[in-house]
């Protein structure tokens, strides 16, 4: 069974540019129906490649498919509400007590698209995020990727209302530069149904490019 695990792509506050249009359409008497639309690289459920951070880093060309894609552990983080949390490297640990072994891919499940719809503000403003300590433990780890449910630094709510680099965003600087993909706001990682699964995270195969819309999916 495959689990979809992606946020829907329409109209959204935070990406105001998107947009989609008919190009043709039987309604304008065309033969054929095409949709156009445009969509940054960064935009909704999507991965990062390192070149997103500095243009001296890798670009998505450095990675093959089976980097990011394959067997997966899922990290349950969850709690009665996770609003505003910062995960701990103890928070980390104590979840890995009940996955033993950790896969190359992780999947970190906080439940907060639960508790916050992704469609709001505060899915933002509020989130739960790494703690530094905890950004640093996954660094130790042998792994490629890590996928989220949570934006997971903390400046991500600073963009709201002023510019914030990549310094002020340590998963970026210390995993995304360290060849440890990001795979930013998943969803559905509570309809797994245990701590391991196939995992499927495909971008358009634009080349050399920073980032990419991802249609992900998990096996079980």
């Amino acid at each position: 069974m495959l689990i979809d695990l992606t946020w829907p792509i329409e109209k959204h506050w935070r990406y105001g540019k998107f947009y989609r249009e008919e190009i043709q359409s039987f309604e304008k008497g065309n033969l054929w129906q095409v949709t156009g639309f445009y969509l940054g690289s960064h935009w909704f459920s999507h991965m990062d490649f390192p070149r997103h951070t500095g243009a001296q880093y890798p670009d998505s060309s450095a990675f093959s498919l089976d980097y990011y894609n394959g067997a997966a552990s899922i990290l349950n983080l969850t709690k009665t509400s996770v609003e505003n949390y910062g995960f701990t490297s103890e928070d980390l640990k104590y979840a890995c007590k009940k996955t033993g072994k950790l896969e190359k891919i992780l999947l970190l499940r906080s439940d907060w698209g639960l508790e916050c719809s992704h469609m709001e503000k505060e899915f933002w403003t509020k989130a739960p995020y790494l703690t530094d300590d905890a950004i640093d433990w996954l660094q130790g780890q042998d792994i490629n990727a890590v996928a989220f449910d949570f934006p997971q630094d903390y400046s991500i709510r600073l963009l709201i209302e002023r510019p914030v680099g990549p310094e002020e965003q340590k998963t970026h600087t210390l995993l995304l530069r360290n060849n440890i993909l990001l795979i930013e706001y998943l969803c559905n990682f509570n309809s797994i149904p245990s701590d391991r699964c196939e995992f499927f995270c495909l971008p358009l195969k634009l080349d050399r490019i920073d980032g990419c819309p991802v249609r992900a999916v998990a096996r079980v």
